[in-house]
């Protein structure tokens, strides 16, 4: 077995519009949307630096199945790139850009193998003369793809390195779609030495080795949600040991939450002054990269009212964005939530023998799980995980973050009663 080298990447989304901030602000707009041309772009530069032997690519290429004549352009000429160099590159198709979505015709690299979406197809990896490895795939010929595709990759060993390309949820990941769903024990039963998987977007390693089973995440993230670095793998498979998995950031617009504490604030000003300090302290540790940040304002001040009132939220933020505006690189005050409270004293109106007081002891009543409240609770709950259609969006509650949401509505409550009593 000879050493192999490749870059593993997935998830690319080009074209992704970021619809909504180019709404508010086009100067934005266009970063982000130049965001995943740039993440590409970073991909080609490091394959082609490193001089790796192939470049993978796991589905999600296109953001959308109406895939921009742009978008194609671009891809195929990064593509092109590495063909220059001797570089081919193996791709599969995903949910977002099945088989049978619409593109145009044009003339790819001839060292660019596209799986087909019917069966799964194996084809060899050269290396100055001969076969070193052998690549398998199966794209999505269709977006909606509930069937385990795992089950139709090989069985029988070779004395050449098998690598496999994916798109799928794993274990079904709730945060994405359970499009071709298996489970790590179906991907450990192949004669696969490496899963390049694709569909979850942050970066993680499932198994380290016979066989590596990795998801390299998206390379660029597209919404707050989507945290932290984005990227790619570039990985060694060598006859000494288990293989060598680097992940290596691409991504040109990082993504960041965090939360201001304003308890010591005495007026709106001291609030922004620290909302503008806890951004230039996020930008900071973003390694050079333009920051779309979004807050959350925690603490008991006197304020709470105030913030609460009218547009003052949103006019805060417009004056941060303000103040950082022409700043390389960029800092995008995304959105701002308040999960602050007044100054209320919680055991004098706990004891006032009133209507409050009745309100505070059922909010108290969510501490034990065994209440008739917290039962109640619950099953409200449940509906939203069951029947609402937007229920994947959404993660399933934990006890804690139940009792969060309890603390929040009850502040929000008191905010109703004490300051009109």
């Amino acid at each position: 077995m000879k050493t192999v080298r490749f870059v593993h990447c997935a998830d690319l989304h080009i074209d992704s519009p970021f619809k909504r901030i180019s709404a508010i602000d086009n100067t934005m707009g266009e970063l982000l949307y130049q965001s995943t041309y740039q993440s590409f772009s970073n991909i080609i530069d490091l394959a082609l630096a490193e001089q790796v032997d192939c470049v993978l690519i796991s589905g999600d290429v296109y953001d959308s199945s109406n895939r921009s004549l742009r978008a194609q352009l671009r891809f195929r000429n990064g593509l092109a790139r590495l063909s220059d160099k001797g570089i081919p590159t193996y791709v599969v198709h995903g949910n977002h850009d099945p088989l049978n979505s619409w593109s145009s015709k044009l003339d790819w690299p001839s060292n660019v193998f596209i799986f087909p979406g019917d069966a799964v197809a194996c084809v060899p990896l050269v290396k100055d003369g001969e076969i070193v490895a052998e690549i398998c795939g199966i794209s999505f010929s269709k977006r909606d793809v509930f069937d385990n595709l795992a089950l139709r990759f090989p069985k029988e060993r070779k004395t050449i390195p098998r690598i496999g390309l994916l798109h799928t949820n794993v274990g079904t990941n709730a945060r994405h779609e359970s499009y071709a769903p298996c489970t790590v024990s179906d991907l450990c039963a192949c004669a696969i030495d490496y899963w390049a998987l694709g569909h979850i977007h942050a970066y993680s390693i499932l198994n380290r080795s016979n066989p590596a089973i990795v998801y390299s995440g998206c390379s660029q993230g597209t919404h707050p949600g989507e945290i932290d670095e984005k990227g790619c793998c570039l990985v060694t498979l060598s006859p000494l040991g288990d293989p060598d998995i680097q992940f290596v950031p691409t991504d040109t617009v990082r993504y960041q939450c965090d939360s201001v504490e304003i308890s010591s604030c005495v007026t709106i000003d001291d609030i922004i002054s620290a909302i503008e300090a806890k951004c230039e302290q996020v930008s900071e540790n973003m390694k050079n990269r333009h920051t779309v940040i979004r807050l959350s304002l925690v603490g008991i001040n006197e304020l709470h009212s105030e913030l609460r009132r009218g547009s003052a939220v949103a006019d805060i933020v417009e004056n941060v964005r303000d103040y950082f505006k022409g700043r390389t690189p960029t800092i995008w005050l995304e959105g701002l939530t308040l999960n602050t409270a007044g100054p209320y004293d919680l055991e004098l109106l706990r004891h006032g023998n009133d209507f409050v007081s009745d309100i505070i002891s059922m909010y108290d009543e969510l501490d034990d799980p065994q209440s008739a409240h917290w039962k109640d609770v619950q099953e409200r709950l449940n509906v939203l995980f069951t029947d609402w259609q937007g229920k994947k969006y959404l993660d399933k509650l934990s006890q804690s973050d139940v009792l969060a949401l309890a603390k929040e509505a009850r502040n929000w409550t008191l905010d109703a009663l004490v300051r009109t009593s």
